[in-house]
């Protein structure tokens, strides 16, 4: 009896640890995982590097959640007045007219009222339109000479904010064929990953200029134009990137080492020479930006490694894409940001100026590029771009980023629903004064010229890559003149991406028409070739590589003179 008992004993002793084991595995089992922090020695932080920031390398993730889509009007009115400039001369409204194109240094700010209403709603006549609540002057580069300006507002504290925004980019679009390309790109950017977008807004502008005599002052209708957000620190902040970071906008930079870019510290160093290059919008150091550059340029280096180490590879290749199929070749030394956030050594791409794509047939640019040097051809003359497409399978990773965007972001579904909406927009608007005579075509030509853009963004793409099997376009240095009498022709040296065999061809002309040809050599398997007779005199010098399946390719040179403009030629003087 009392050996049953304890057996009993034993058995119920053995159950309830069982169970209380049981117990405590499946509440383990329950709980939220809760990432284990990596332990570190007392004094890493004392040892720590930004090489070792483990935000190297982080893919960029704005907040897409700010983003609503809003194809509405907004109705602004601006009052500007007569303003002291820092000399005390008196400027009004009309000295916006004395602007020329791509000249910054000629900016006057002058003060403003600017009041933005839901459409069809104008001011309250018992406002005080003649109360300062901005400022305004204008903006933009090569628009900075046509006669409907481009304006940037900045609000004064008492006028608030226009969906968190204080620093209004108010645009007219002077170079956009379609008046929705901005628009309609920031609207599908903000469904992309990897890359940030921007809010815009449609806005229809009425000025009324406050020096003139009180019996004529009245707001004058200036048309459409479309807000765009500005890249800053609250833009940072409103997609929870990290604010504190450094970010320039590329004025004149294709990634090049330039004598005006120093740090701060630099003795020669010029902020006025600096922001001919790179515009500074946030940060107060170039330090890492410097390191940057000299990686990127050293020929020694292994640019695989430079390229993952300062460069995220889902931002470059998004944002290279997305401008690719948008037909926005032109980001070879500005139309972008740069952006890293401090405590990284990663840089990130993000797009700026929309107005020059989605430009199809004959409203193609005057200038724009034959078939051989479009797409990432057009990009060699960038040397991050010519060195990352050298790299074993860059071509295939850009096709696949440019299948994808098109499978699952720019889908003719969300395009032509996009357009649609701007329809009514354009309806409202394309037909009145000044907004007609802006246009490139009829006004009954535009709706089917927006309704076929989704086809163009498709030939975009097959435009890339038929561009791709011709060699890549190369650079042709300055002739030499030797002691001897003889003249040095060189180049640098192409390359195919299908890694087939290259040849190169010397032309030289008499005239830029290339009627006059006066020497002529194929098959050069160098980079240089030597002229024995060439008397003093101008000439043209035509360089072109060709691959073993017989695709040619010209080089980087053009010549322009007078509305004539040459690709692959270069000009040179012998004396």
């Amino acid at each position: 009896m009392n050996r049953l008992k304890k057996h009993d004993t034993l058995i119920l002793t053995l159950a309830t640890l069982g169970a209380a084991a049981l117990f405590i595995f499946l509440y383990w089992r329950s709980l939220i995982p809760i990432e284990a922090a990596e332990p570190q020695p007392s004094n890493a932080l004392e040892d720590w590097d930004v090489s070792q920031s483990n935000m190297n390398g982080a893919p960029f993730q704005e907040d897409k959640g700010i983003y609503t889509q809003d194809a509405g009007i907004y109705d602004v009115y601006i009052s500007v007045f007569p303003t002291k400039d820092k000399d005390g001369n008196m400027l009004d409204f009309s000295c916006f007219d004395l602007h020329t194109a791509r000249d910054h240094s000629y900016n006057p700010i002058l003060n403003c009222n600017i009041q933005i209403l839901p459409e069809g709603e104008k001011p309250d006549p018992l406002l005080d339109l003649d109360n300062k609540n901005a400022t305004i002057r204008v903006r933009g580069n090569s628009s900075r000479g046509v006669s409907y300006k481009s304006y940037k507002v900045k609000l004064d504290q008492e006028a608030g904010d226009f969906f968190g925004q204080t620093n209004l980019n108010i645009n007219k679009h002077a170079g956009d064929v379609s008046k929705i390309s901005t628009k309609l790109q920031t609207d599908l950017l903000a469904r992309v990953d990897h890359i940030g977008s921007y809010r815009t807004y449609f806005m229809r502008l009425w000025i009324r200029d406050a020096s003139l005599p009180e019996d004529e002052q009245e707001f004058e209708y200036y048309g459409l134009y479309t807000e765009t957000e500005q890249p800053n620190k609250t833009y940072l902040e409103a997609r929870s990137l990290s604010s504190n970071a450094v970010m320039y906008k590329a004025q004149d930079f294709s990634f090049a080492l330039n004598d005006a870019l120093r740090n701060v510290d630099d003795p020669l160093y010029s902020e006025e020479e600096f922001e001919g290059v790179l515009s500074i919008r946030e940060g107060n150091s170039h330090e890492k930006l410097l390191a940057m550059l000299t990686a990127v340029n050293d020929p020694t280096a292994n640019f695989e490694e430079v390229f993952h180490t300062y460069f995220d590879e889902e931002n470059y290749l998004t944002w290279l894409s997305f401008n690719l199929l948008m037909g926005n070749e032109d980001i070879i030394n500005h139309n972008f940001i740069l952006y890293s956030p401090e405590n990284s050594v990663t840089w990130y791409f993000i797009p700026w100026d929309f107005d020059g794509a989605l430009r199809f047939g004959e409203y193609r640019s005057t200038f724009s590029q034959p078939d051989s040097l479009r797409g990432i051809q057009t990009l060699n003359s960038g040397i991050l771009h010519r060195r990352y497409f050298r790299l074993d399978g860059s071509l295939d990773k850009l096709e696949r980023k440019m299948r994808e965007l098109l499978s699952e972001s720019i889908t003719r579904e969300l395009t032509e629903s996009l357009i649609r909406s701007y329809k009514p927009v354009l309806e409202k608007t394309m037909a009145l004064q000044p907004d007609i005579e802006l246009l490139d075509m009829p006004p009954n030509e535009l709706i089917p010229y927006v309704d076929g853009l989704y086809d163009g963004i498709l030939s975009n793409y097959e435009a890339v890559f038929s561009a791709a099997k011709y060699p890549a376009p190369m650079f042709v240095a300055q002739p030499e003149r030797y002691p001897d009498g003889s003249v040095r022709l060189a180049w640098e040296p192409s390359y195919s991406y299908q890694q087939r065999p290259v040849t190169y061809t010397v032309r030289v002309y008499g005239d830029y028409q290339m009627q006059n040809l006066l020497y002529e050599q194929s098959g050069i398997s160098q980079t240089e070739c030597f002229l024995e007779e060439l008397g003093n005199g101008t000439y043209y010098l035509l360089v072109t590589a060709t691959d073993s399946m017989g695709n040619e390719q010209l080089s980087m040179e053009h010549y322009e003179s007078d509305g004539v403009y040459v690709f692959g030629l270069l000009e040179f003087t012998l004396k």
